[in-house]
């Protein structure tokens, strides 16, 4: 009995001991891969790698091209404002309304003017009487100055002298009021203003207000001139690194995008922004509808075709379309060598070289024309310190190049 009872118990013992073995092991096991999953993850988290499609990257996919919106205007615009305390009598001509040089456009109310002329000779008349009598004072003090005695000699000369300080100060009152009485007659002369211009009628302000942003006080009228033109667009303050004073771009007609005109920014006006008021829009995006938008203006090469008013897509660049895939240089690794390549993300979502062949070489784009070892659906990585055979690529699939900007 005793045998029995000592057998199974050191059984029992011995189990105990290889179960505690068993969960030891088990605990420094699930340990270790915890650790190692960790350590993976915080790696990989580390030197994750990007790739983007080459359409999107060559602007060849769905929604690739940077366009901005934009409307013919003249390319120089005639402002006039009102003489200072001038009134308007009549306007003979209304916004929209075409005119040539010579086409009469307002006049002033001249029944005020003529009094304040009136007014003016006034003025001038009672000058010239002041002057007379200062110099008859002088010619009577002069004389009685001769038959005074030598100790009146001195009073007669400081009376004379004040008295021609006075005629110096009388002449100079003369000159002035002289000045604005030529004045009023030139604008009672020149009453009816007109066009010195060809042009439309931009806009009739006939209580001219002072501008919110620049301070400067509207003018009572503008004509834009006809003939020359230039494209005005907007661009978001999101987006306004993308457009450059004398970046080039093309201009599209939108009922024929074929039809293009080249040019070239001329400048972006940050000092006049305007705040979006309608449907205006970048890439699908709520934020910028509601963003701050700035004008800017480009100059044409030749504006023959286009009309007044007429709404138009700016694109930056030339807008050539060329056939086949160019890639820009910066993409590929040694374009002077023998194999030159790129950095591809494989199916694995893992990096390898990939051989190319190159074609034609673009000066003015800095692009290669890639004829073999590529396509457009594939996706690639900017070369840098980081790209190995292996590496982890994470892949941009939701990312399209460009967009639109609605700015008119």
């Amino acid at each position: 009995m005793n045998v029995n009872r000592n057998f199974k118990d050191n059984l029992m013992g011995k189990k105990k001991v290889i179960f505690i073995v068993c969960f030891i092991f088990a605990v420094a096991l699930i340990a270790a891969i915890l650790h190692m999953v960790s350590g993976v993850g915080k790696d990989s988290a580390k030197n994750i790698l990007y790739a983007d499609k080459v359409s999107v990257i060559t602007g060849n996919g769905s929604g690739t091209v940077n366009r901005f919106a934009g409307v013919v205007e003249a390319q120089d615009t005639l402002k006039i404002s009102l003489s200072e305390g001038q009134k308007v009598k009549e306007i003979f001509v209304e916004k929209g309304q075409e005119v040539e040089p010579g086409t009469k456009l307002f006049e002033y109310d001249t029944e005020e003017l003529a009094m304040t002329l009136e007014q003016g000779n006034l003025e001038l008349e009672k000058i010239g009487n002041s002057i007379s009598n200062l110099n008859s004072q002088i010619a009577a003090l002069t004389t009685e100055k001769k038959n005074a005695p030598a100790g009146e000699q001195l009073s007669y000369t400081t009376q004379i002298q004040e008295l021609q300080t006075n005629v110096k100060q009388e002449e100079y009152n003369y000159k002035v009021k002289e000045l604005e009485v030529n004045r009023t007659k030139k604008s009672l002369e020149s009453s009816t203003v007109t066009s010195t211009i060809a042009g439309i009628i931009q806009e009739i302000n006939p209580d001219p207000s002072y501008d919110n942003y620049s301070g400067e006080k509207q003018a009572f009228m503008s004509i834009l001139s006809t003939g020359k033109y230039r494209i005005k667009g907007k661009i978001s303050e999101q987006n306004i690194g993308e457009l450059q004073p004398g970046m080039a771009v093309t201009v599209r007609a939108r009922n024929n995008q074929e039809e293009i005109w080249k040019g070239s920014v001329d400048v972006i006006d940050t000092e006049k922004p305007e705040s979006s008021s309608q449907s205006e829009m970048y890439s699908g995006s709520d934020s910028s509808a509601r963003a701050t938008k700035y004008p800017f203006y480009v100059t044409l090469e030749t504006s023959d075709g286009l009309m007044l008013g007429q709404h138009v897509y700016i694109e930056p660049g030339n807008g050539v379309n060329t056939e086949g895939l160019h890639l820009m240089t910066a993409y590929i690794v040694d374009t002077d060598g023998k194999e030159p390549y790129v950095w591809v993300a494989n199916e694995k979502d893992r990096l390898e070289k990939r051989k190319v062949k190159l074609g034609a070489y673009d000066e003015e784009q800095d692009t290669w024309e890639i004829t073999e070892g590529l396509k457009e659906t594939d996706y690639i990585v900017w070369p840098d310190g980081e790209c190995k055979e292996g590496a982890a690529v994470q892949k941009n699939e939701n990312v399209q190049a460009g967009g639109m900007e609605e700015g008119e």
